[in-house]
């Protein structure tokens, strides 16, 4: 098997495709990370139940 190192695109970056992809559609990924943190955060925010430990 060869592989090769040189790319023929003008950037730099290891990953030359996907900066590629990014600059076509957005960072997809970095914007899927963001939505699961917001669900995550409203999930715990749903579930945090230790104000009903404080009432008396």
């Amino acid at each position: 098997m060869i592989t090769s190192t040189h790319t023929s695109t003008h950037t730099s970056s290891p990953t030359p495709i996907y900066e590629e992809l990014v600059e076509e559609h957005g960072d997809i990924l970095a914007e899927a990370r963001e939505a699961a943190e917001r669900s995550q955060q409203t999930a715990s925010q749903a579930l945090d139940w230790s104000d009903l430990r404080r009432r008396p």
